[in-house]
């Protein structure tokens, strides 16, 4: 795999389908001279060119993972007769008229979300065959330009049921599967009912996952109880080779300034070992990231959740996240917009309270309001449905990643600026925090180091 800077690898070097599509679609409408007028989702937002649309085929699941947001899951499962006319509502422009316009967004990802959903295999087959027949029987816009989705633990990925799916569906399917860096992070916390790991199981299913995907990448979660792991973690899942490791702090809270002292130091020693070890051209860390470390100069809210996507429950409603439905909520009823046999309902006011949310306008709270200020605010991730769940309130952004995005922000100008000059380059990444927060994270020393590596070129 060969960075596109060829230098090192990036975030653009793994494409997401919805930007690959969306690049392709503008240009294909450049080509042939046609202008579309973008659909809008507020007055401060458009809406994207490929629409995300996740199907909860079941709340079952075979882990039992210690940090799952889906707090509340039940034996709930889609039945085929709904899942056949949910397919029938998100086709079907009069329903969905007023939430999205699918001339303009002529793309679409049809995620399948559990629970486990690999334990819907068959019903996750009908409803893709029953897809397929149905755009090209409409001629609908999306006949051409969609893809599957699954987003799985693996545990049951070498079935025959799954990968006859995945045959089948070859060139349309993309598959996440879920694997906490090494054997004792990932056994912390992805555990089965009876608190045995499932490491060993989901290895082996990333190892054959890998011969399909050349720029294969997983997700990694790091939480309080496993934090400490990240390193051995990350170098592992590198080393069985996976070339993106895409890695965040969960949102809720629990953190305390001790974890971010230790990301600080794991981050370093993984920064040593893909700059000394000549890892930076082989694997991507997105914990490592240059457009961070920075003040938010953008309004748009990137969280999906703002009424950008859809999902459909498995008794038939319509959210606009997983996270406004009631198995994602600990304190809050949950928020659906519509349902299948009526359509979404554009006008509903929760929903277009979201699609208003800017980066300025949920931090106008007393507990968040020196978000507005950040420094280094840029690269400070967000969960609108969190945010709901525990302020009732979608545009009351949560702050207790704070020390946690510091800690990366200051171990990115470690990585950086040791990367730049290790390969020659004149360029800097800079140390935009006070010394007085920087130093409840880092010592006195090492503060002077990482100033010591931010050079001037422009001076």
């Amino acid at each position: 795999m060969i960075p596109k800077n060829k230098l090192y690898l990036t975030s653009e070097d793994f494409p997401q389908y919805q930007d690959e599509i969306g690049r392709q679609l503008d240009a294909e409408d450049k080509i042939n001279g046609i202008t579309r007028t973008p659909f809008k989702l507020s007055e401060t937002e458009d809406d994207m060119r490929t629409k995300n649309i996740t199907f909860v085929v079941t709340e079952r699941c075979n882990l039992n993972c210690t940090y799952c947001y889906e707090t509340h899951k039940t034996g709930r499962r889609m039945t085929k007769e709904i899942a056949k006319e949910a397919v029938d509502c998100i086709l079907d422009a009069e329903r969905m008229k007023g939430y999205y316009d699918a001339e303009f967004s002529n793309s679409v990802i049809i995620e399948f979300i559990g629970g486990e959903p690999l334990l819907e295999i068959d019903l996750i087959d009908y409803i893709c065959e029953y897809f397929k027949a149905q755009v090209i029987r409409k001629n609908h816009p999306w006949r051409s330009h969609y893809m599957f989705n699954l987003t799985t633990n693996g545990v049951l990925y070498r079935s025959k049921k799954v990968q006859d799916y995945l045959k089948k569906n070859k060139g349309h399917v993309s598959v996440g599967i879920t694997i906490d860096g090494n054997k004792r992070l990932h056994d912390a916390c992805r555990l089965f009912p009876d608190g045995s790991g499932s490491y060993d199981i989901v290895e082996d299913a990333v190892k054959d996952w890998i011969k399909y995907d050349n720029a294969s990448q997983t997700k990694i979660t790091l939480s309080p109880e496993n934090v400490m792991y990240t390193n051995e973690a990350l170098a592992n899942v590198f080393n069985i080779g996976v070339k993106g490791a895409f890695t965040n702090c969960v949102f809720e809270e629990g953190w305390e300034l001790e974890h971010a002292r230790i990301l600080y130091d794991q981050m370093i020693d993984l920064a040593d070992w893909m700059i000394d070890e000549h890892q930076y051209d082989k694997h991507y860390c997105s914990l490592f990231d240059e457009t961070i470390g920075h003040e938010v100069t953008e309004t748009r809210n990137w969280c999906g959740g703002n009424g950008s996507m859809l999902a459909v429950a498995p008794d038939g409603k319509l959210f606009s996240c997983i996270r406004f439905m009631k198995y994602s909520l600990n304190n809050q009823p949950e928020k659906p917009i519509g349902d299948i046999w009526n359509g979404a309902d554009s006008q509903d006011p929760f929903l277009k309270c979201m699609r208003c949310i800017t980066m300025q306008s949920q931090c106008r709270h007393e507990d968040n309001k020196k978000c507005l200020t950040c420094p280094i605010g840029s690269g400070c991730a967000l969960c609108t449905g969190y945010n709901y769940d525990r302020f009732g309130a979608p545009d009351h952004k949560a702050t207790f990643i704070c020390d946690m995005h510091r800690a990366r922000v200051l171990a990115n100008v470690y990585y950086w600026n040791k990367l730049y000059q290790h390969l020659g380059l004149e360029k800097s990444f800079d140390l935009n925090l006070d010394d007085e927060t920087a130093l409840r994270i880092v010592t006195a020393d090492e503060l002077k180091t990482l100033k010591g590596m931010v050079k001037h070129y422009d001076e």
